[in-house]
C-alpha cells in the first residue's frame, strides 16, 4: 500500500496550520502508519502515528523558497525508501506537482486562495498549466470551486474547513488578565484577528476608528503578528488612537478575547474560507466583513447572517457600527447571529475530517 507525504513547508500561525492539526489529529485506522509529515517548521498536535521528517538542514532563515527546496529534498529521501508515494500538498503546490511528475507519483493539492484575486499574470499562467496535472484539487468553499471551474476549467473537490466547537468553547473559558474592554463599560467592543499583512488590511479598521472615536465610545482589539505592525502603530500614534485601539501578538487561544467582544470585523482583501470568521459566528458575535470574492458570503449566508460590505468601504462600516451602538432594539442583529450560528453545521468537525480521510484512503489503496 502507498504512503502519503503531507507537504507544508512553512507555518506562520494561520488558518492552514489549525486545519492541518484538526485533519491529522485523529486519523482513520486505515491511515495509521501510512503518513509522513514534511515541513521546515515544527508543528505540534498531530496524530502520534504520523512520522515527522526533520529538515536535513536548519537555519534561521525566513525565506520561503529556501524552506520549499529543503522540504523537496526530504521528499526525495522518503522516495528512496518508499517509492510508492502520494503527495498531499497544503502549500507550495506547484513545487509539489513538479516533483510528483518527476518521480511519477500521484499528487493532491489543496488550494488556499481563489484565483480571482491574483494580479500576477505569469502566476495565473503557471497555475493554469500545473494544477491540471494534479490528480485532485481541493478547495474550501463553493465560490472557490466555481472560480476554479471558470478560470482554469478544473473540477475541484469542496471540503470545508473543520471547526472543533467543543474545544474552542473550552479554550474560551481559560481566564486571562485582560482589562482593555473593561476600562469603559459603555464602549463598543470590536475585534479583528489575523496576520498584520497587506491581505488582512487592518489599516482600514484604524481609519474606521478614526472616524468614530468622537461619535461614540469604541474599542478595537487587533490580534496578530506581521510586517504591517509598525505601519499600524505609526497610524495609531499619528491620530492619537491609543485609547481606542490595542494590538496584541498572535496567540493560539484568541477565544477568550472573542468571547468578551461584541462585533467581529474581517477587513481582508481576499480569503479562501476565513476560519476566524467561522469562529466568530460560534461565539455569536455580530459579524461585519468586506465582501471579498470567496469565503465571507458563504459563511454569512449572503448577508443574512452578517453584514457584507464592499472592499475598503470604511464609511459603510462606520455607519453599521454607529447604528448598532445607538439602536435600542437589537432584534435584527439577534436574527443575523442565529442564522450564521445555524450555518456552523457546514463545518462540523467529524464530517469534514472524514472527507479528507476518505480521499486519502482512496489514493492509498
Amino acid at each position: 500500500m502507498k504512503k502519503i507525504v503531507i507537504f507544508n513547508p512553512s507555518f506562520e500561525g494561520g488558518g492552514v496550520e489549525r486545519n492541518i492539526k484538526l485533519i491529522f489529529k485523529n486519523l482513520n485506522k486505515k491511515l495509521v502508519n501510512k503518513i509522513y509529515f514534511v515541513s521546515y517548521d515544527k508543528i505540534n498536535g498531530l496524530d502520534k502515528s504520523i512520522k515527522t521528517i526533520e529538515p536535513f538542514i536548519k537555519l534561521k532563515i525566513k525565506n520561503r523558497l529556501f524552506k520549499y527546496l529543503v522540504c523537496i529534498i526530504s521528499i526525495l529521501k522518503i522516495y528512496l525508501k518508499h517509492n510508492d508515494l502520494v503527495i498531499f500538498s497544503f502549500q507550495a503546490n506547484v513545487y509539489a506537482i513538479i516533483i510528483s511528475k518527476i518521480l511519477g507519483i500521484k499528487v493532491i493539492v489543496r488550494a488556499n486562495s481563489a484565483p480571482t484575486i491574483w494580479t500576477n499574470k505569469f502566476k495565473i499562467f503557471i497555475i493554469k498549466i500545473f494544477y491540471k496535472l494534479a490528480d485532485e484539487v481541493i478547495v474550501n468553499s463553493l465560490e472557490f470551486h466555481k472560480e476554479m471551474k471558470k478560470i482554469f476549467n478544473i473540477n475541484s473537490k469542496i471540503i470545508y474547513n473543520p471547526i472543533d466547537k467543543e474545544k474552542l468553547i473550552n479554550l474560551s473559558k481559560i481566564k486571562k488578565k485582560f482589562n482593555y474592554f473593561d476600562e469603559d463599560k459603555n464602549s463598543l467592543k470590536v475585534i479583528n484577528i489575523g496576520r498584520l499583512t497587506v491581505q488582512k488590511n487592518q489599516i482600514e479598521l484604524l481609519k474606521t476608528i478614526k472616524k468614530l472615536k468622537e461619535k461614540l465610545p469604541i474599542k478595537l482589539l487587533i490580534i496578530g503578528n506581521g510586517p504591517k505592525k509598525i505601519e499600524l502603530e505609526n497610524y495609531i500614534n499619528m491620530y492619537k488612537l491609543d485609547k481606542n485601539v490595542k494590538i496584541l501578538p498572535y496567540t493560539n487561544n484568541p477565544y477568550t478575547y472573542l468571547k468578551k467582544s461584541e462585533i467581529f470585523v474581517l477587513s481582508s482583501l481576499y480569503e479562501g474560507l476565513p476560519n476566524v470568521l467561522i469562529e466568530a459566528t460560534l461565539f455569536k458575535l455580530i459579524c461585519i466583513s468586506f465582501n471579498c470574492k470567496t469565503g465571507p458570503k458563504e459563511i454569512l449566508k449572503g448577508g443574512k447572517g452578517g453584514f457584507l460590505v464592499k472592499l475598503n468601504d470604511t464609511k459603510k462600516i462606520s455607519y453599521i457600527l454607529e447604528k448598532y451602538y445607538f439602536s435600542k432594539k437589537k432584534t435584527k442583529y439577534k436574527k443575523m447571529i442565529n442564522i450564521s450560528f445555524k450555518n456552523l453545521k457546514l463545518y462540523e468537525l467529524n464530517k469534514q475530517t472524514n472527507r479528507y480521510h476518505e480521499l486519502m484512503i482512496k489514493f492509498v489503496n
